[in-house]
């Protein structure tokens, strides 16, 4: 698995399918199993399209530079049925400016990613972690 370089921005999380919730096994970054159809190869190819797509997007918040705020926003996309990904914040910086950020690129993203045909019309859940850094 490829995972991003640290001056990516992007914390690098695992990419693997949960079991069913609670269940053991399951790992951070992603959710479906393979009894449900989800393919893990399919959720890392889509969590790494989303993480480049993303990057051409990301901003420092002139405000939070100036300020020195850092932190790590984690956003989740999410998919199921015939309806567009979904974006949600899953873990705050604890700045909402950070935050807005990373949901405005991850959305972005998400829009300009297609979702691998082996995902269309199952549940996923994949988590982004970003990474605001002054030393970027």
């Amino acid at each position: 698995m490829a995972s991003a370089a640290p001056t990516s921005g992007f914390a690098s999380t695992p990419v693997s399918p949960e079991s069913s919730p609670g269940g053991a096994g399951a790992a951070p970054g992603a959710a479906g199993s393979p009894r449900d159809g989800v393919s893990p190869d399919a959720l890392r190819e889509y969590r790494m399209g989303l993480a480049i797509e993303a990057r051409r997007f990301k901003r420092y918040p002139p405000l939070a530079r100036e300020r020195g705020w850092e932190g790590t926003v984690e956003a989740a996309v999410s998919g199921g049925g015939l309806a567009p990904p979904r974006v949600s914040l899953e873990r705050s910086s604890g700045y909402p400016v950070l935050d807005e950020q990373t949901l405005d690129m991850v959305r972005r993203a998400a829009s300009n990613t297609p979702v691998p045909e082996a995902l269309r019309g199952r549940e996923f859940r994949i988590v982004l972690p970003v990474r605001f850094s002054l030393d970027e």
